[in-house]
């Protein structure tokens, strides 16, 4: 029998997704999948954990593609109720999930992320091929695509919008780009990216929000509109944006796939209080809404009118702490307060069960998460150890903030407040309105801080170099420096053999947690409940809303 060719790490870099798709879609068998994998060159032990976390999947997973047997029901409004309003809608320049996964409506990338949030799809690029070495990657563009403005989508755009993406004077997610040396644009239809060095999650990297494309002619002729105003070639086009009250999109007539969105519009009410966005649900003022409160998962799935959707997620729960706050700079306080708090109390408080405890930033199940890490699990004895080896060992008082009207995290820092009361840790909980929460962020303003990660691409590549490099958004504003960490950031995202980056993100993870960057909470599904009238819904585990196969009963 003749031995089969080992791939290249490149080459196993390119099938892993399919061969991922395939477990989450039942279509291959662990015993085929190991003999494949083996091929492949991915160590037993890693394929191993591929095949469990992704065959593992919750029975709702397949819920997210919401595959009808109907026939869909053209026209009609989808009303659409979230708790965060928007900020800002320049794709470099934002990093709130309440324009992320709106604007992706509007706007188009080369490459999309597929509905199982494991794979990568042809978007605004047919077909593209890599060189030999890794460094070159040319991409043939789809024909007759129109922006919403009704000029027709050239090379020329794409070359400037990745251009404008990695040379963001911001540097929100220039880190993404920093391996792209060069875009050349030799045809209308033809884009060409020249790399410096392998860079493994390049293809997922330009999947990503900040590469949407715009028209260059567009972009410059007023660059401040960028930020108010949307102009793409995805299914919905932007009418407008009234602050505190809604987006308003509308479906785009000319969208370069055929019969496509059904929805006449997607109105996008702001309606900050849980319980008053469940009410409007219930009441048949919104046709949707996102990030239920698990509490309420039950009752709502006993309304005849209402299906509710948990579906696979990147989202991880965090106190994000400042470490130039005194005495958060003392490794032994942020050990003591992970160790102080009851992860598995607040996932039955705050969630209902439906969670899991987090023992690492990454979230449970992504790619490289490291499956051997213990976590903090609750031991109040040697929190109080950890805290007695600091330089307030009677404890010390902490402001807790948090995003007003989230009842989830009301709940959370109710309990944890309660939680660090027991090391003498004295937490002034801090509800904060939307506006001063997300600058406070940036500002690092804050002690301790509650907020979430969602995965924007597929690779670790994106949060890792978010929480981990200080010239990224200072290590998810934490003010977090380790140089070993930093290194193998670094060497992971130019490493093209899988096993070697399985083993440099492990190691990153272990350094995360025994330096107690954050405080690690939980994981959980997105919740998301529609009137059964809604058919078509998608939300992928990297969390964008789309609308583009949604449709409403008459």
């Amino acid at each position: 029998m003749a031995t089969p060719l080992r791939q290249t790490p490149a080459q196993t870099a390119d099938e892993l997704p399919s061969l991922v798709r395939r477990i989450w879609d039942g279509q291959i068998d662990r015993r085929a999948f190991m003999r494949r994998a083996a091929a492949l060159g991915i160590a037993p032990a890693v394929a191993a954990a591929v095949f469990t976390t992704y065959r593992a999947r919750p029975a709702a997973a397949h819920a997210s593609a919401q595959a009808e047997s109907a026939t869909p029901t053209p026209g009609g409004t989808l009303r659409f109720g979230r708790g965060e309003d928007s900020v800002i809608f320049d794709p470099v320049a934002t990093f709130y999930n309440a324009d992320i996964w709106l604007l992706q409506n509007v706007y188009e990338q080369l490459l999309r992320v597929a509905p199982n949030g494991t794979e990568l799809q042809p978007s605004l690029a047919t077909a593209w091929e890599r060189s030999q070495d890794g460094l070159t990657y040319t991409f043939h563009l789809r024909p007759g695509v129109t922006f919403h403005d009704g000029s027709p989508l050239k090379a020329s755009d794409v070359k400037f919008s990745m251009e404008r993406a990695k040379n963001d004077p911001a540097n929100i997610w220039t880190f993404t780009l920093v391996a792209l040396k060069e875009v050349t644009a030799p045809d209308d239809a033809t884009v060409v990216a020249k790399l410096s060095q392998p860079w493994a999650p390049f293809l997922a990297d330009i999947a990503m929000f900040n590469c949407s494309v715009m028209p260059e002619a567009w972009a410059k002729a007023d660059e401040k509109r960028v930020a108010t105003d949307m102009n793409g070639t995805g299914p919905f086009t932007f009418v407008e944006f009234k602050k505190g009250q809604y987006v308003l999109l509308k479906k785009n007539p000319h969208y370069w796939d055929a019969g496509l969105p059904y929805l006449d519009e997607v109105r996008v009410p702001y309606v900050a209080d849980d319980n008053t966005r469940i009410l409007q649900l219930q009441g048949g003022d919104l046709d949707g809404i996102f990030n239920v409160p698990t509490g309420r998962v039950d009752d709502l799935a006993a309304d005849a009118t209402l299906q509710v959707l948990q579906l696979p997620s990147s989202f991880s729960q965090y106190v994000v702490l400042n470490h130039k706050a005194a005495p958060l700079d003392d490794v032994n306080v942020r050990l003591a307060l992970n160790y102080a708090t009851d992860k598995q109390t607040l996932i039955q408080v705050a969630l209902f069960g439906k969670g899991n405890e987090a023992t690492s930033f990454m979230p449970k199940g992504a790619l490289y998460w490291n499956d051997t890490l213990p976590g903090f699990p609750y031991d109040l004895d040697k929190a109080k150890q950890y805290l007695a080896k600091s330089k307030v060992a009677g404890g010390f008082p902490i402001e807790f903030q948090y995003l007003a009207g989230n009842a989830e995290i009301e709940q959370v820092a109710t309990a944890i407040k309660d939680m660090w009361s027991k090391i003498g840790v004295d937490v002034t909980i801090a509800p904060t309105e939307l506006t001063t929460f997300n600058s406070n962020f940036t500002d690092e303003k804050f002690q301790a801080y509650c907020t979430y990660w969602t995965n924007d691409i597929i690779d670790p590549d994106e949060l890792v170099a978010f929480a981990v490099e200080p010239k990224t958004s200072d290590a998810f504003h934490t003010g977090w420096s380790n140089k070993e960490a930093v290194d193998l950031a670094a060497k992971g995202r130019a490493e093209l053999d899988p096993e070697k980056r399985k083993q440099m993100y492990f190691r990153i993870q272990e350094l995360f947690n025994q330096d107690a960057v954050m405080v690690l909470l939980y994981n959980k599904p997105y919740i998301d409940v529609l009137s059964k009238k809604v058919h078509g819904f998608q939300q992928p585990p990297t969390g964008q809303w789309v609308w583009k196969e949604t449709w409403i009963e008459h």
